[in-house]
């Protein structure tokens, strides 16, 4: 078995299931960590920051978004970006993939564990990618979550009760633009959307699964099946690689010394947004040392400071002229007009049904008295002790 070390098998450059899993599981780590920040975060920024977080990617992208505050502030159209969060994140994931990739032969992730991509051969050498192979790499690490990502997302609005918050848009958006959109073409893939769907994304996930037991107990040297298809494993960086590493970039310095001014100037240009990726590598250990520094720092001034009153409730919504009339008797659903039973309560405070209310909020998006906005997920279910 492979999981911490390397059992059954002769090959040192051969990585241990920790070190894979591992390895995998922080770039895509980042994209949720920055849904939380966003979501979450932007529904307190007027409040004081809490740097209780406990995941190194939370961590980084807390940083961006502070900064983001910071710059809405002064320039309210950078607000806008949150529109287009996702694409903004999997386009510097492409760049940054890119480099390491093009430079290091082995993604992001991979390098900072001490690891590269190489493709597999009948000698046992392990050779450098070639250019498709790093092209198609970029294409598996960066194109296909992104479009797994947008299906999810999509599903979960359209289907499955997604979040409020999803950078900027709510669920109702989505579901007020599919409402504008009755062409029957339409509705008849939305229909094989929502039934096929999570039939292949559970087979999707599957095949990951088995590839990875696979992996594990050393009955194949591909931890995921795109390395398979791509024909890849990953191996272990060695001495022999870093020296072929310092003479590529040896030779490419001797190359450009014979270049006039103006290349040599444009290069530099270059080579600087190159040092700059390199140095993400290193922003990354850092950054966890402050933000724990940090987190110690408020804490302990937290513990000597006197707590705050607790501030008074704010006012109830008012009701809608237009909404749902409030019977007398506050045992009565204000929809069906029947005794209220599996009691639930809306974004406005008056409490119904949980089917009536369930099925109104999902056909209307609005609380049925004060006709605030809101969606499925904000319903509140009532126990009563009473009840049992």
């Amino acid at each position: 078995m492979n999981i911490l070390y390397n059992f059954n098998t002769t090959d040192a450059s051969h990585p241990s299931f920790f070190e894979m899993f591992i390895q995998t599981q922080m770039m895509p780590s980042l994209k949720p960590a920055l849904k939380y920040v966003l979501a979450v975060r932007l529904e307190s920024r007027e409040t004081e920051p809490e740097l209780g977080f406990i995941s190194i990617p939370t961590m980084l992208t807390s940083t961006s978004f502070y900064l983001y505050l910071v710059l809405s502030q002064k320039y309210p159209r950078i607000e806008g970006s949150l529109k287009w969060a996702d694409e903004i994140f999997y386009g510097a994931l492409f760049v940054i993939e890119r480099h390491y990739l093009k430079n290091y032969d082995g993604s992001f992730s991979e390098n900072f564990y001490g690891l590269r991509r190489a493709p597999v051969t009948v000698d046992g050498k392990a050779p450098p990618p070639t250019r498709a192979q790093k092209q198609a790499s970029l294409f598996f690490l960066v194109i296909v979550p992104y479009l797994k990502d947008k299906l999810d997302q999509y599903y979960a609005r359209r289907f499955g009760g997604g979040h409020e918050h999803d950078f900027g848009y709510s669920a109702a958006y989505y579901v007020a633009r599919d409402q504008a959109n009755q062409s029957r073409l339409w509705k008849f893939l939305l229909v094989l959307f929502k039934k096929f769907y999570p039939a292949l994304s559970a087979i999707y996930e599957g095949i990951f699964f088995v590839y990875q037991l696979l992996y594990m107990y050393n009955h194949t040297v591909f931890y995921t099946p795109f390395l398979h298809l791509q024909g890849l494993t990953v191996k272990r960086v060695s001495a022999h690689d870093l020296m072929q590493q310092s003479q590529r970039e040896a030779t490419k310095k001797m190359l450009r010394s014979n270049l006039g001014l103006l290349k040599t100037l444009l290069l530099s240009f270059s080579d600087a947004g190159h040092k700059l990726l390199d140095f993400f590598k290193y922003l990354l250990p850092t950054t966890i040392f402050v933000f724990k520094f940090l987190e110690w720092w408020y804490s302990e001034n937290r513990l000597s400071t006197n707590a705050e009153p607790i501030p008074p409730p704010p006012d109830a919504p008012k009701k809608s002229s237009g909404g749902a009339v409030v019977p007398k008797d506050k045992t009565i659903c204000p929809l069906c007009n029947n005794k209220r039973t599996n009691p639930a309560m809306s974004v406005g405070g008056f409490v119904f049904c949980y089917p009536c209310l369930f099925n109104h909020v999902q056909m209307h998006n609005k609380c049925p008295v004060t006709l605030l906005p809101m969606s499925t997920d904000q319903i509140r279910k009532i126990y009563d002790e009473d009840r049992g």
